[in-house]
């Protein structure tokens, strides 16, 4: 429970800085920031959910009663929660490290004019 709530807060730290950035290198900051949220919160919530659903219900049609669901997945989910939490914050960096590059020149942009030369 409060690893969700660092992660959470980490999740709104990163969005902060995602937004910031955006607007500083003249990308669209609001794009950006709902791109990094919706990142974090699919795979710390969503992805995990739906993964334990699938598992719950492959071990009910295996046979399991399901009153033993929850001691048969406890491991299994504890593990997909790391690795969902692992990978919420690996997608949210590489989309800070994105937004943090420098745009490249349009290619519509006026070349400058060639150096004079002097001959003399």
């Amino acid at each position: 429970m409060i690893l969700q709530l660092l992660a959470f807060a980490v999740l709104v730290v990163i969005s902060y800085f995602v937004f910031k950035t955006a607007r500083d290198y003249g990308r669209n900051p609001a794009l950006w920031t709902i791109l990094t949220v919706g990142v974090g919160l699919f795979f710390q919530f969503i992805l995990p959910f739906l993964i334990g659903l699938v598992l719950a219900i492959v071990w009910i049609a295996s046979g399991t009663p399901p009153e033993r669901l929850q001691v048969d997945l406890e491991t299994p989910l504890i593990l997909i929660g790391f690795v969902s939490l692992a990978l919420s914050f690996v997608g949210m960096f590489l989309i800070l490290k994105y937004v943090s590059r420098i745009p490249d020149e349009s290619p519509n942009a006026e070349i400058p004019p060639p150096p004079p030369t002097f001959e003399g």
